[in-house]
């Protein structure tokens, strides 16, 4: 080809470019930006609504289904979850994979959500869009500061924000754990009705003294002045003198606020959100990265300015870090770079062991060209360096030298045979060319379904067939140009006599006996094979499955749920208990640090992972340990310790997931309209999950009914005192709520004033039937007066999905994957009657990889198709065509037997290996097809020239896949979880599957070809 003629005639611009790339390339590895995992679009945004006091089924009919139904309009809505509250909902909208403008639709939705928010009822919060959830945290500081209130630590931890803001490359700085400042105005009940004063009148007294607004543009001297009128409230000691005008028969009376009022400043109560740190109250200051930087030169720089704002913040002061993404990238990297390391050593090593130093070195040499070259094309083309791409290039390593070692053991053959060095050169890369440009091609077109698949989990793994399209390509490349040139300087020639001699070495002796015998006997070895097949293809269909392994990272989290309507302040006290468990270092010295969330799950730590949706009934944790801790025994610890110190809690301690769906959860959808039947068919669903032995952590996502007041009020009696509805409902909001009446500003803050009842008043179990209903004239109403009260109950927790209810009831099994728990009880859910109208549905995982494997599917053909067409295209023979494809399927026989030896779950990761089987087996066929005509076309009998070519073809077919083989273990043994499975497959497929179409491709050839050789 005319490559390797271009490359021999200009000789010094080859070993230019070739200088030149690993100059270049040097420079971009040790600068190329580097992350933990890679980037995939989160296509989630977050609908927020409230309506404090609002019962559960009301803020599902008059909030969450209004919502749900105008989105529903919107036709790039995958999903719309709906979890409605006592006094609020969240909706969680997930976009379907095809929807490329993500900002386009959040703008569409926000529309939608403006035009419902019109019909909601008066008092109604929101609807609020959050679309940024994409922002991942590369540092979580939790800041504490003893002794100091929100408000005091409010103004230092604003000028730590805008401290780390002043950095190059932070994109965003957030608060999580910040609790907003309230001013408590707690009337004395008994001595306001003394004053003949309405709380409401008192609110309207201080809203009208802190009122803002225009006192016009006076002019004096040609300027226009502005009037500061004096007298706003600016403090809670303003508001404690501040004095209430009280009616009197003789005119009005003056008393301060504070002779009648409790007026305290605190914490909004219960807390709206909270983090605890080692016991201690703490506010986590998330930091994002902007794209496309080192998070390792942007950790550097990002620890030093934590370190200078930490020193500028006040004493008593203290910032710990708990979460530094750099430092989990810097773990990972160093543990890929040690795989990729050792492959490189073991695939030159090998190569050197069968075609010697020197031909070893010359053939070793495009490993280092290729792997830099691939690095600049990946850093033109904006591909992160991250364990999926590292992974990817390890993976190649083995395979890359397959282009060098045929080539350079042609030249060597042609030496042998007594060519001319430059033409030997020339004639190897002219005849080869066209054969392993469509054996690489063939490997990309197996990978190519990862890159057409748009689903998360094709996003996650598309840079792995991206880097492998460019690093084999590259290899093809520098096969033609940089082997050649290498060989005409350094290749030696040997005797005819030694290649004799080696030719008839007792390993080819008895392969040449072997596949005679095969051609022998093609029934009984034809059918041997096929029958192990069989047998492969029924043990893979029945061997466990599970999608994606869990995360091996030194951090694992832990959600918390109490029953639903807990309180935030029992959640706060529960989080706070379990963080000073998990910061004692005789309990866990393992642990490195934890950071505890109330009613919020923090900031996104991984990419993958969806922090809880927010709830008073809520906590989070994450935990992060020592290097070197086996975290399987400090989950087990911590799961063991909260189920017993704990039992009202829901504690899951678990290990974070890879990609976007948490493995090894099984998870059924129950849906249908009624309460009562949705209820009874996910009790028989989670009885069938306990029964199943081992099984744990069994949960509805609806939890238990939740008691409440039932107040029905005597619509005589109301209006026979001059009532209505509204005055009952607004005196038990002052009571147990509170009514903001104003708002104080404190140095850019607005901080509320909130008139509620005082501590009697809002104690628990406090009598709902004396609380006063204020007239407009007239002594106050209790409410036992107007009303019966009663002891009811309201779901905690009703939760939607698509416009219907929907109860999701998940479980685990130590010892079985999702699939197995699926498929074991697959008989016993089939036997629960489903109502007309109802269904159950399978979700989580299993529903994940039932979307991936379609998409495989539906891309499957066009790969297939390509491949179909090169080989058409290098062979010009349908036969041929059909020897390559009937080799592929043989490669389940061992794949198979080395999961089922090793005990390793089959997977989506052991499918893409399976796939990628497919793409490098034929690589026999095609060089075992392209000897054979070159043995017929120099006269060899047919019989003979299958036999010969099969010989000749041995050592660079068993070298290539050997090579291949050995690169595979450090990334079997080291690479992680991700890449365990995948590595599996391909040794075991590569190891059974080549010494299988080492005799099968002969003999089929054999039999398609006999005749045609024989007329």
């Amino acid at each position: 080809m005319f490559l390797t003629r271009s490359a021999l005639t200009s000789s010094r611009l080859t070993l230019f470019i070739t200088a030149l790339i690993l100059v270049a390339g040097t420079w971009t590895f040790l600068h190329f930006p580097s992350q933990e995992e890679p980037s995939v679009t989160v296509r989630d945004a977050i609908v927020s609504i409230s309506h404090p006091g609002m019962p559960a089924d009301e803020v599902e009919t008059m909030l969450a289904k209004p919502a749900e139904e105008r989105l529903r309009e919107l036709d790039g809505l995958k999903t719309i979850v709906s979890n409605a509250r006592p006094g609020s909902v969240v909706i969680q909208l997930t976009a379907y994979d095809r929807v490329t403008d993500l900002d386009a639709l959040w703008l569409n939705v926000r529309s939608k959500l403006a035009e419902v928010g019109q019909g909601y009822p008066a008092g109604t919060l929101g609807p609020f869009l959050d679309d940024n959830f994409a922002s991942v945290s590369v540092a979580s500081i939790a800041v504490t500061a003893p002794g100091f209130s929100p408000a005091e630590m409010r103004e230092p931890l604003h000028r730590f924000r805008a401290a780390l803001y002043a950095l190059d490359g932070v994109s965003r700085v957030s608060f999580n754990g910040m609790q907003d400042t309230r001013i408590y105005v707690q009337f004395d009940r008994t001595k306001l009705a003394s004053l003949g004063l309405t709380p409401a009148a008192a609110a309207q007294q201080l809203a009208a003294q802190n009122d803002v607004a225009s006192t016009g543009e006076p002019t004096a001297l040609g300027m226009a002045l502005s009037v500061s009128v004096g007298g706003r409230l600016r403090s809670a000691d303003d508001l404690r003198r501040f004095q209430l005008s009280v009616p009197r028969e003789d005119g009005n009376d003056e008393i301060p606020l504070g002779d009648v009022a409790n007026v305290q400043t605190m914490p909004q109560d219960p807390p709206q959100a909270a983090a605890i740190y080692r016991g201690e109250t703490a506010v986590v200051v998330s930091v994002a990265m902007q794209d496309g930087l080192d998070i390792a030169t942007f950790g550097k720089a990002l620890k030093k300015r934590i370190d200078e704002a930490t020193q500028q913040l006040p004493a008593g002061f203290q910032a710990h870090i708990v979460t530094f993404q750099a430092d989990v990238v810097a773990r990972q990297m160093s543990r890929m770079h040690h795989v990729m390391g050792e492959t490189v050593v073991i695939v030159m090593a090998v190569v050197m062991l069968f075609l010697g130093w020197r031909m070893g070195l010359v053939v070793g040499a495009i490993v280092p060209l290729t792997i830099l070259s691939s690095l600049l094309i990946m850093r033109v083309f904006g591909i992160a360096l991250q364990m999926v791409s590292i992974a990817a290039i390890i993976l190649a390593l083995g395979l890359l030298v397959d282009n060098g070692i045929v080539i350079a053991e042609d030249i060597e053959r042609r030496l042998k045979a007594g060519e001319e060095r430059r033409q030997a050169c020339i004639e190897a890369g002219r005849t080869l060319a066209i054969p392993l440009l469509v054996s690489t091609l063939v490997i990309v077109f197996a990978f190519s379904p990862f890159f057409l698949g748009h689903t998360s989990t094709n996003e996650y793994m598309r840079s792995l067939a991206e880097v492998l399209a460019v690093t084999l390509l590259g290899s093809w490349l520098l096969g033609l140009t940089v082997t050649p040139l290498l060989c005409f300087y350094f290749a030696r020639v040997h005797v005819q006599e030694h290649a004799e001699s080696t030719r008839e070495s007792t390993f080819y002796r008895t392969y040449r006996r072997a596949i005679g015998w095969v051609l022998e006997h093609k029934a009984l070895y034809l059918g041997s094979m096929l029958l192990c097949l069989g047998a492969a293809g029924w043990t893979l269909t029945h061997l466990p499955y599970d999608f994606l392994p869990k995360s091996d990272r030194l951090q694992f989290q832990i959600p918390l749920t109490l029953q639903p309507g807990t309180d935030a302040r029992e959640t706060l006290s529960v989080v706070r208990q379990i963080s000073t468990w998990l910061a004692d270092t005789k309990a866990n010295p393992e642990v490195e640090s934890s950071i505890g969330y109330v009613a919020d799950g923090g900031p996104r730590i991984v990419l993958g992972l969806n922090p809880p949706l927010p709830g008073a009934n809520i906590g989070y944790f994450t935990v992060s340990v020592k290097p070197g801790t086996d975290v399987d025994t400090v989950i087990a610890r911590a799961r063991s310790y909260l189920s017993q110190h704990y039992p009202q809690a829901y504690a899951e301690p678990k290990r974070f997931s890879l990609g976007s769906t948490e493995s090894g959860v099984a998870v059924y959808r129950i849906s249908g309209p009624g309460e009562a039947q949705l209820r009874a068919l996910s009790s028989k669903v989670a009885a069938a999950l306990r029964a199943l032995p081992g099984t744990e952590d069994v949960l509805d996502s609806w939890g238990p009914r939740i008691p409440r007041y039932r107040v029905d009020i005597d619509p005589q009696k109301l209006r026979a005192f001059g009532l209505n509805r509204s005055d009952v409902m607004a005196s038990l909001q002052t009571r147990f709520g509170g009514n903001e009446a104003t708002e104080i500003q404190d140095n850019g803050t607005a901080v509320p004033v909130v008139i509620r009842g005082d501590a009697v008043e809002r104690a628990p179990g406090a009598d709902l039937g004396d609380t006063l209903i204020h007239r407009a004239s007239g002594d106050p109403v209790a409410l036992s007066a107007l009303a019966t009260i009663t002891l009811d109950s309201e779901p905690g927790v009703l939760q939607r999905r698509n416009l219907m209810r929907s109860i999701t009831v998940t479980a685990r099994n130590p010892s079985m994957t999702a699939d197995e728990i699926a498929t074991t009880l697959a008989p016993r859910i089939r036997q629960i009657a489903l109502p007309p109208g109802y269904a159950i549905t399978l979700g989580g995982e299993i529903e994940d990889s039932a979307e991936t494997n379609a998409v495989l599917t539906r891309y499957m053909p066009l790969a297939i198709g390509g491949m179909l067409l090169l080989f058409v295209w290098q062979f010009n023979s349908f036969r041929k065509v059909a020897i390559i494809l009937a080799g592929i399927p043989f490669i389940l026989i061992g794949s198979t037997l080395a999961l089922v030896l090793t005990g390793y779950p089959f997977g989506f990761m052991a499918t893409f290996g399976l796939l990628s089987l497919a793409g490098i087996i034929v690589n026999n066929a095609v060089l075992l097809l392209e000897r054979i005509e070159a043995e017929v076309a120099d006269g060899r009998h047919h019989h003979d020239a299958v036999i010969e070519a099969a010989v000749k073809r041995l050592r660079p077919i068993v070298m290539t896949k050997l090579t291949c083989v050995v690169g595979l273990v450090p990334l079997m043994l080291f690479g992680g979880a991700l890449w365990t499975g995948m590595a599996i497959t391909l040794i075991g497929g590569l190891l059974l599957g080549t010494l299988i179409t080492l005799g099968l491709i002969p003999l089929l050839y054999d039999v398609f070809f006999r005749e045609r050789h024989a007329a």
